[in-house]
């Protein structure tokens, strides 16, 4: 049996004594269908696939990967952790077997999540030895960060349409004003990603500078991915969609929340401006 999980490279690992396929994606950040296609066989047992990614922001074709997964006899597991509470998600329409999610993604506690399992897929304990969560997962549940969790996802799902509409318009002020300023900078990700998720690439400049910059400003960005706060370097999600060097390191994201005003987009732009404008 081998799984096929979504990443930035070509190549086959084992893992646990199983084969493991990495599929390249294009300079969108896409997994195509062509790239499904050409690594998946009747051996492949599951089809792993990020529905969002967090630091381009791009958003996958899970209903079409999922079809070619089917097709194959696979399962198909997607990691909404970034997506679910900001876009709409249908696991039926999508396809999905298996879905992961963590609260702290659409604001509720930390330290809690949950696997959606579709009916009639059958997995191995995570933790044995009691029978709560169907025997999946034993031991007493955190009650409290449950309820939290799913309070928090109802909010967010409640106001997800309200919030899309202004992410996008507060997005649309900061690449305008960049854009105007005539700044070179590549917009990295696909035109379909997630709300609120900017990645930027400007010209012979420094990711970790302008994060330090900013941050004098009372502006909190980030060079990458919040989970690598350590490393400094060009992240393997910028150099699988193939940005060129000159860009690359000047890599920048920012997140916009629904809570961001339109003078903060402004401001932000106007920052970058006077870092970057010799």
């Amino acid at each position: 049996m081998a799984f096929l999980l979504f990443t930035f490279a070509n190549n086959i690992v084992l893992y646990l004594g199983v084969p493991v396929k990495y599929l390249s994606v294009n300079s969108k950040g896409i997994i195509t269908r062509e790239e499904l296609s050409e690594n998946i066989s009747d051996k492949t047992g599951l089809v792993s696939v990020m529905y969002g990614n967090n630091e381009i922001g791009t958003i996958e074709p899970v209903a079409e990967l999922s079809e070619i997964a089917h097709a194959n006899g696979a399962l198909f597991h997607t990691d909404a952790v970034q997506a679910i509470g900001h876009i709409p998600i249908n696991v039926h329409e999508d396809g999905v077997d298996l879905l992961s999610s963590s609260a702290h993604k659409f604001n509720g506690p930390k330290g809690i999540g949950f696997l959606y399992i579709h009916n009639g897929v059958h997995i191995h304990p995570y933790a044995d030895g009691g029978g709560q969560e169907e025997g999946l997962r034993a031991g007493t549940e955190n009650i409290a960060s449950i309820v939290g969790m799913a309070e928090a996802l109802k909010f967010n799902t409640d106001r997800m349409r309200t919030s899309e509409s202004k992410l996008q318009s507060l997005e649309d002020i900061l690449l305008s004003d960049l854009r105007k300023s005539n700044l070179d900078f590549i917009r990295n990700g696909s035109e379909y990603h997630l709300p609120g998720n900017i990645s930027l690439s400007f010209l012979r400049a420094n990711g970790e500078m302008l994060l330090h910059r900013l941050d004098l400003m009372g502006i909190c960005i980030s060079t990458g991915s919040a989970c690598d706060s350590v490393n400094t370097q060009v992240s393997h999600v910028i150099k699988a969609i193939g940005i060129p060097a000159d860009y690359a390191e000047g890599t920048i994201r920012i997140t916009f929340g629904p809570e961001n005003t339109i003078s903060e987009a402004i401001e932000i732009a106007d920052a970058l401006k006077k870092v970057l404008i010799k």
